[in-house]
């Protein structure tokens, strides 16, 4: 049975989940489409493959397999040539969700996913930790990355010297800022989960005092800027970004939460990303 990764490591899925921005004139809808992983849960299976099901605009529109190993491991592990093609796919999983749009979806992943190292080197890295937490050896993973204590860094000791190279955000780049974004953006809803009086203008104030400060070691930031803070810290210690991408995605995200209040509210971007968020732990 196929189980989502967000399910074992919600942090990580909702960090490193592909997404790709739809722009007009094309076959599909203008708009958002996130591609979140599933493995297979049996413990004896080692089929490497995924399942990726297509999310546009919080609904499920088709599902992809996908195997990352060559062909010949195939046809060894399924002992049958004739399926080796399908197994190493991609194609659309005939169990899975299908759609008017499945079949555009699937040449929209074939066309950008595939052509995504970031993501081709992440699903074998994503499938071992997946298989490793059915047998407890989460417990690996965990001491993997337990090992970085937020505290013994600055924020411009884990920026590096040589970031994405962008200096704007568009949205044909936003991908490569995404895991500074969605650490931040998952950090503030786990944060009104547990402190329902948050309003949109809290994270304003907090946002401005994370931009204008982020590089001084003498400012004391509130309990919600000191989380986002560390979970960044997590992410500049995985990735490569240098100080200019940092200061692009927390403006990014400012923006976003001013665009979201003045049009739904003192809430409105705090239920904006609910919406997403709760949708991508179903």
């Amino acid at each position: 049975m196929m189980e989502m990764f967000l399910n074992r490591f919600p942090k990580i899925a909702e960090r490193e989940t592909r997404c790709v921005l739809m722009p007009d004139k094309k076959v599909l809808p203008v708009g958002h489409y996130y591609f979140p992983l599933s493995f297979c849960n049996d413990k004896k299976c080692d089929c490497r493959r995924a399942f990726i099901n297509v999310i546009y605009e919080e609904e499920p529109i088709a599902t992809i397999g996908f195997g990352w190993e060559d062909l010949k491991f195939y046809e060894k592990w399924a002992d049958d040539k004739s399926m080796a093609k399908d197994l190493k796919g991609p194609i659309l999983e005939l169990t899975g969700t299908n759609t008017k749009y499945s079949k555009d979806a699937l040449e929209l992943f074939k066309e950008v996913i595939m052509n995504d190292t970031t993501f081709l080197e992440r699903l074998p890295r994503h499938y071992k930790m997946f298989k490793e937490s059915l047998s407890g050896g989460e417990e690996d993973v965990d001491k993997e990355l337990g090992d970085f204590n937020p505290d013994e860094h600055t924020m411009l000791s884990l920026c590096k010297q040589n970031g994405t190279g962008f200096d704007v955000i568009i949205d044909n780049d936003r991908e490569a800022f995404l895991p500074i974004i969605m650490a931040i953006e998952e950090t503030i809803w786990s944060y009104y989960m547990d402190n329902g009086s948050l309003k949109d203008s809290d994270i304003i104030e907090t946002l401005k005092d994370i931009r204008d400060n982020i590089f001084s070691e003498k400012v004391e930031f509130n309990a919600l800027g000191n989380e986002i803070l560390n979970k960044l810290k997590l992410v500049l210690y995985l990735n490569n970004y240098d100080r200019r991408d940092l200061s692009l995605s927390i403006s990014s995200v400012l923006k976003s939460v001013k665009l979201h209040r003045s049009m739904s509210g003192s809430r409105g971007y705090l239920n904006f990303i609910s919406g997403f968020f709760e949708e991508m732990g179903k």
